[in-house]
């Protein structure tokens, strides 16, 4: 019976051992798990979001040569070139909504590029060079000035897309919030912080219904608690600003920066946006 007592607890060390060593692995691989998780998102990486706005060549640019907003499409090219070679993955509205809300992780180099005000040169000059790379972008039309029918392309105008146009481009281009008829002024105040709630909230949900999108971007990049409320009560999930900054997990939603690209933005500058050093 002794010798039999001795092997049971024998035994039973034994398990004790394997069980305790079976915690330590799965205790280490947690441990790597996070540190793999740290390096994708990296505390100091984040995900950079690029804007543009128009597109014209130097030759075509008669009428906006002071706008630092339109830029040409040699630069343009120039830009995604630069993340190709270096490595960078576009990612989508929805990427970006999970990726904040810790839902998914991402690699180093992603980014995401957006065009606001639904210009034609966006088609026109942009949309075959992300095509070449593979990328994926967002536009944020205004709908209102949306055409039922393509326009010509005309340099000395401002061109919009038109609703037809959205599905042949969709293979790089998504499409989101950006108001119907509210992208407007009043002095320097956005009419999204001067006019009636109540006219707000119509437009905001019209602009989402024509474009069936859950993601927005404040004209002019002005908003305020007033705004944010609205956005949301209109049914959007995530909302984007002009303010320079990186986007992380657990970046405010209706709060998403994003960094202007402007003609006077020299390649180190950009560089410097997306993370090139």
């Amino acid at each position: 019976m002794l010798k039999k007592g001795r092997y049971c607890y024998a035994r039973r060390k034994d398990k004790m051992k394997k069980f305790i060593l079976a915690l330590l692995l799965l205790f280490c691989s947690n441990i790597l798990a996070c540190s793999d998780r740290s390096s994708i998102l990296g505390k100091g990486q984040g995900v950079a979001v690029l804007v543009y706005h128009h597109i014209l060549k130097e030759n075509e640019n008669r009428k906006f040569k002071e706008n630092k907003e339109v830029i040409t499409p040699e630069l343009f090219a120039h830009q995604m070139k630069i993340l190709h070679d270096n490595g960078y993955t576009t990612i989508t509205l929805q990427e970006l909504e999970q990726f904040i809300n810790k839902k998914i992780s991402l690699p180093p180099k992603s980014v995401m590029i957006t065009f606001d005000d639904g210009y034609l040169s966006n088609f026109k000059y942009a949309y075959p060079v992300l095509k070449k790379y593979h990328y994926k972008a967002v536009i944020f039309p205004i709908t209102s000035s949306m055409k039922s029918r393509p326009e010509t392309f005309n340099p000395d105008k401002l061109n919009y897309i038109s609703w037809n146009e959205l599905v042949p481009h969709s293979d790089v281009f998504e499409y989101a919030g950006h108001t119907d008829r509210l992208h407007r002024t009043i002095g320097t105040m956005s009419f999204l912080l001067v006019k009636r709630s109540e006219d707000i909230l119509i437009d905001l949900e019209l602009s989402r219904i024509l474009l069936n999108t859950r993601y927005f971007a404040y004209p002019f990049g002005q908003y305020n608690k007033s705004t944010i409320r609205l956005v949301k009560e209109a049914g959007y999930r995530m909302a984007f600003t002009i303010h320079p900054g990186k986007v992380y997990p657990g970046t405010p939603a209706f709060e998403i920066p994003r960094y202007s690209v402007f003609s006077t933005t020299t390649i180190r500058q950009f560089k410097n946006m997306v993370g090139i050093h």
